[in-house]
């Protein structure tokens, strides 16, 4: 079904015609008419202008959307969460707030009870009233879920601006309560974006630094075949800030070998190791200020190395 005949089908489940339908959303009969019979395509702002005026979603008027899942990609987990935070199927804070002066998150979620008109949760032949079921979210075996805490800050961000709404007065002197509201919006909407691109990277379509065994290989077969690392950097199908990286690495490791600073005291405290570091980034910046062209020097320094690997 394409969009107008969407737009036709929900008129005839309706049982309402084109001009009741004009009614409803607001839009001119002429446009709906265009709209079903295919001679005009509704745009964005018409289609949430319907869904608002019908309560609908936009999936009613564009059909599902595309949803490229994968759980292995925590960013994935949230897009669903999100989706179902969104939708209402799943409610947040049953166990309580959060608290921001202990910093406390909060990691439960109640179900919808108004689903248990179509679903039963059971366990063997028990069964467990939705009111009663309380999911809880893994944030301590699982690493990649250390991002949760923005996760409540987006929660956080939509409570206040939600309260800024509903206070009866607004006394702040420095910003409006639209500004401040919008301001709230901005930025629940920024965390909701991190978070769906968690674990996501250009790994994902690029070759690039897969591990340092796999870089280990590519990197000896390159100067088996008459290169050195710099070519090995170059060839690589990563984007040029990786590159970078890459090559600013193998710069920082030649100025220590020259600077011949002693072994990472590995087996000292946390001062003596501190101050290993503190001294060891305070000779590579006199390093560079003294050899300007120490960018040319790395390379002269890939370029022997990988000769002497061919010998």
């Amino acid at each position: 079904m394409n969009i107008a005949d969407r737009i036709k089908r929900l008129r005839e489940l309706f049982g309402i015609t084109a001009n009741d339908l004009a009614k409803i959303t607001g839009i001119h009969p002429v446009s709906i008419r265009k709209y079903e019979t295919n001679k005009m395509v509704p745009g964005i702002d018409v289609i949430d202008k319907m869904c608002d005026a019908l309560k609908l979603p936009r999936m009613i008027f564009e059909g599902f959307p595309k949803q490229h899942t994968n759980y292995q990609f925590t960013g994935d987990f949230y897009q669903q969460l999100f989706l179902l935070l969104d939708n209402q199927t799943l409610l947040p804070n049953k166990e309580g707030e959060y608290n921001f002066a202990t910093g406390d998150t909060d990691k439960f979620f109640s179900v919808n009870p108004l689903l248990a008109k179509y679903i039963k949760i059971k366990h063997g032949d028990q069964e467990i009233p939705l009111d009663e079921l309380s999911i809880e979210i893994n944030t301590e075996e699982y690493d990649s879920l250390e991002k949760y805490d923005w996760f409540i800050m987006y929660l956080c961000c939509l409570e206040k601006a939600q309260n800024a709404q509903a206070a009866e007065k607004w006394e702040d002197e420095n910003e409006t309560r639209e500004e401040y509201i919008a301001r709230m919006m901005e930025n629940a909407e920024r965390h909701r974006f991190d978070l769906m691109l968690a674990d996501h990277s250009w790994k994902q379509y690029m070759e690039g630094w897969v591990s340092p065994e796999v870089a280990n290989n590519a990197i000896s077969q390159e100067i088996a075949n008459g290169g050195n690392y710099y070519t090995y950097v170059e060839k690589l199908n990563a984007p040029e800030s990786e590159k970078a990286k890459l090559i600013h690495a193998y710069e920082e490791a030649y100025i220590s070998e020259m600077i011949q600073l002693e072994e990472y005291p590995g087996d000292k405290g946390r001062t003596e190791k501190d101050a290993w570091i503190e001294k060891k980034m305070m000779l590579i910046e006199q390093f560079k200020k003294d050899h300007p062209d120490y960018p040319e020097l790395a390379m002269q320094h890939a370029i022997d190395n990988a000769q002497k690997a061919r010998m």
